[in-house]
């Protein structure tokens, strides 16, 4: 059986790896959700709980769960725009120009354009997941902005860092259905069918 040309081997591999990224992604994004909901839930012992040095661990546990999300999708993207980009440029006649858009395919490649358009969802999918994450991400940082200002008890100060807290979880809330949306559309992608007919 002849090799498939190597960008194939290459957009197989990444596409895979991007699938198999799924359970890393799902699981930093429930971390971040719980982590986000308990502190929006709790809000009094987000804003009072420290440590000896003075730090506020929780927020900071809930703002590290953030950033693990955030990079999460950050590479799931990145495989998600390389995989596009390999097929966009062995479909194409000339290697080294590639297709403008995955509609421009040519008609002997049904399978990678079916493949393509699910990668392009999932990818939009781990996009808009990773507005809501840097959104609570902010919040959350706004929040301890405001506990090591120089007057953290000034009037209206905690009602308004507790507002940050619940409009971090329900920034949140989205995150958690684009996820299993991306990664349902990613092992479509990848199913065993596509994956036999582009090799």
């Amino acid at each position: 059986m002849a090799q498939p040309p190597p960008w194939k081997a290459m957009y197989l591999y990444v596409a895979s790896q991007a699938r198999e990224d799924c359970a890393r992604v799902k699981q930093s994004v429930a971390a971040a959700a719980f982590a986000a909901v308990r502190g929006a839930l709790a809000s009094p012992e987000v804003l009072d709980t420290r440590d000896a040095e003075g730090r506020y661990t929780l927020l900071d546990s809930a703002l590290t769960h953030i950033e693990h999300a955030s990079d999460s999708l950050s590479g799931f993207i990145v495989n998600m725009v390389v995989a596009e980009r390999l097929a966009l440029h062995g479909c194409g006649a000339v290697p080294s120009e590639a297709v403008a858009r995955i509609g421009d395919l040519r008609d002997d490649h049904d399978y990678e354009w079916l493949g393509l358009i699910r990668l392009e969802a999932a990818r939009e999918h781990a996009q808009e997941a990773l507005r809501g994450v840097e959104g609570a991400f902010t919040l959350l940082a706004s929040v301890r902005f405001m506990l090591h200002s120089r007057n953290p008890d000034a009037p209206g100060r905690r009602q308004a860092m507790e507002g940050q807290l619940r409009a971090a979880a329900l920034e949140l809330q989205p995150v958690v259905i684009s996820v299993e949306n991306m990664c349902a559309l990613a092992f479509m992608a990848t199913e065993r069918a596509i994956r036999d007919r582009i090799q």
